[in-house]
Order: C-alpha cells, then structure tokens, then sequence
C-alpha cells in the first residue's frame, strides 16, 4: 500500500501532539508546581529571618527539611491531576519525566557538595548550593516551556537563571543571606506567576 503520510501530515500530527500537551499542561496540572513555589518561598524567606534572630545561626538551615513533606505532598497533587487527562501524548511523559529527573539531580548535587564539603573539611561549596538549584530549575523550566510553547515559563525561566547570578553577585559583596530573598523572590515569580497564569488560561478555555 503507497504511503501518502506527508512532510505536511507530520507537522500537523506534531502541532496536535504540542497543543494537547500544553493543554494538559495547563488544565490545573501546574498546581503542584504553584504549591511547591510558595512553599520554597515561605521557607527561603523563614531562613532569611532565623539567620538574623538565632542565636546559633546554623541552626535556620534545619527549616529546609520541609522540602520532605513537600515533594511527597506535591507528588499526591499531581497524581490527582494526571489521572484527571484523558489524552495523554509523548510530549507529556517528557515533561513528567523532566520534573521527575530534577529532584534527582538536586538531591545528588546535595549530597555531592555535603560530601566534598565534609572531606575536605571546608563549608565554603555551601555557596553553590541556591544558584547551582536556580541554574538547574531554570534549564527544566526551558525545556518545559519549548515542549509545550508556553511563554511564561520561558520568562521563569529567565527568572532563575537572573536570580543565580544575582547570587554570584551578592557573595562577591559579602552578602551571603541575601541569597535566600532571591530564592524566594525567584520561586514566586518563575514558578508560582507562571502556574497563575497557566490556570487562568485553562479556565478560560473551558
């Protein structure tokens, strides 16, 4: 049998497969991602805070282990949500597992740094821990906005790529707990805006 599948054919089948995606993307599945926002963002600014209010200012750092909870809460919502799509393509399960592989690389970028960091005895790698993160949710950030051609999260992208310099910047002037007021700010404007307007979009187009 000839195959009359176009180039024509392909682009459209390709199109449809992004349009669906970004509608999936949108219908409210960026929900545990606006959680997870405001949550960072809470926490950096708690940290900011304790730094100055401790006595023993290592002590803020504990707070982050509030991250715990939350990645399991977050996974609970956004299983809530994907059982809600009915049409689920290729570009989604690239998406998911982008989101899925980001966890993963904090987590061992953590332990790499807290390793080396022990080893050679010296709390200085700590400083690359808020942009090393910024830089890393910005490139998943990217990658998420090109599948689904959704420009808000390209402009959050821009955010947390802008908020990892301005981390470089503020150490190369000493100051070390501005970091965490970037952090916040940054995981309000690239994460929770975005997720905002995500949601209005969906609700619009019910």
């Amino acid at each position: 049998m000839e195959n009359n599948f176009t180039e024509q054919d392909s682009l459209k089948v390709i199109n449809e497969m992004i349009s669906q995606a970004r509608n999936n993307f949108q219908n409210r599945n960026v929900t545990p991602a606006i959680f997870c926002g405001y949550v960072v963002a809470a926490t950096a600014f708690a940290n900011f805070a304790l730094l100055h209010t401790l006595e023993n200012p290592v002590q803020s750092f504990w707070i982050w282990l509030v991250m715990i909870p939350m990645v399991i809460i977050s996974s609970a919502i956004s299983r809530k949500y994907k059982k809600q799509v009915m049409v689920k393509t290729h570009i989604d399960k690239i998406v998911s597992y982008i989101w899925i592989a980001f966890p993963i690389s904090v987590a061992i970028f953590l332990v790499t740094v807290y390793g080396a960091a022990f080893a050679l005895k010296s709390d200085y790698l700590g400083v690359l821990i808020t942009p090393v993160i910024l830089t890393m949710m910005g490139t998943a950030q990217f990658t998420t906005s090109i599948a689904c051609r959704f420009k808000p999260y390209f402009y959050g992208t821009l955010v947390f790529w802008a908020g990892a310099l301005l981390c470089t910047v503020s150490y190369l002037f000493g100051w070390m707990d501005l970091q965490f007021i970037i952090l916040g700010t940054c995981a309000i404007l690239g994460l929770c805006v975005p997720g905002h307007v995500a949601n209005k979009k969906a609700e619009q187009n019910v």
